[in-house]
């Protein structure tokens, strides 16, 4: 399987949550030296009898100290959770190295409903997949998708909807835009289903509840992913994958475009 990057969106929030760490840990290295120098400056100035300026200087450090900078713990928790992003993301791709180079997988597709994490292109068609590196437990009824989260002995310690800052599914992050695709390719002579799939790559991720399932394929894990991949039967010939893939960097670019436009 061949790869080509389009946008790298996980990568570039964790790089910039992990600047943000070291420019704590610059301040606080900053900090401690004032804190140091400020000693070194009271021990220099004062002398064994001037037991005031002494109490003065203690409290004048103790005050400094007080100060020093604390990191937020919602900083660390981002890092860890888009740490786990980019490492389920990476995981997918090494999986799917298993298909031919017939194959060729976009990271970071966008068009104007979203995002897709993994776009596969090839013989056997067209996939969606949205990459989630949770260690939950999914369930799903429609186009409610909720979890269920233990602790390695078992107690519940966490419930919830599974959604983004939009209040979509996970369903719906990955179908939107594979819809719009569909539609996109439609326009320009493609006809053809863009399957969809959720992949939750941890290994302490499972499925509870599945009804009515509103996406093709829900995988825990990449196994049932890439034989759901497999099984399909040849759709499309080298040419139609060249025609989808040169379509699909195209309305990437567009949309990357009108992006850029509005934010300037």
């Amino acid at each position: 399987m061949l790869t080509e990057v389009l946008s790298d969106h996980p990568g570039r929030q964790l790089r910039q949550t992990e600047g943000a760490i070291e420019r704590h840990h610059h301040d606080v290295a900053e900090h401690s030296a004032a804190v140091a120098d400020l000693r070194a400056r009271h021990a220099a100035s004062r002398r064994w009898w001037q037991l005031g300026k002494r109490l003065t200087q203690y409290f004048e450090v103790r005050e400094l100290e007080a100060k020093a900078p604390v990191i937020d713990p919602a900083l660390l928790h981002r890092r860890a959770q888009q740490e786990a992003g980019v490492l389920a993301e990476d995981t997918v791709t090494h999986a799917l190295q298993e298909l031919s180079d017939e194959w060729l997988l976009f990271r970071g597709y966008t068009n104007r409903r979203g995002e897709i994490d993994h776009l596969l292109v090839g013989p056997g068609g067209v996939w969606a997949i949205e990459v989630k590196g949770r260690n939950v437990c999914v369930h799903i009824q429609g186009d409610y998708w909720s979890y269920e989260k233990y602790d390695r002995y078992g107690n519940l310690v966490g419930q919830g909807a599974l959604t983004d800052r939009r209040g979509r599914s996970w369903g719906r992050q990955v179908s939107e835009p594979a819809s719009a695709l569909q539609t996109f390719l439609a326009t320009r002579g493609v006809y053809t289903t863009v399957h969809t799939a959720v992949a939750v790559i941890n290994d302490r991720a499972s499925l509870g509840v599945c009804d009515n399932c509103p996406i093709d394929v829900v995988s825990i894990g990449t196994h049932y992913l890439l034989d759901s991949i497999q099984a399909q039967w040849p759709v499309f010939d080298a040419g139609t994958c060249h025609k989808i893939a040169a379509l699909i960097r195209r309305d990437h670019k567009f949309h990357a475009q009108r992006r850029g436009s509005r934010r300037r």
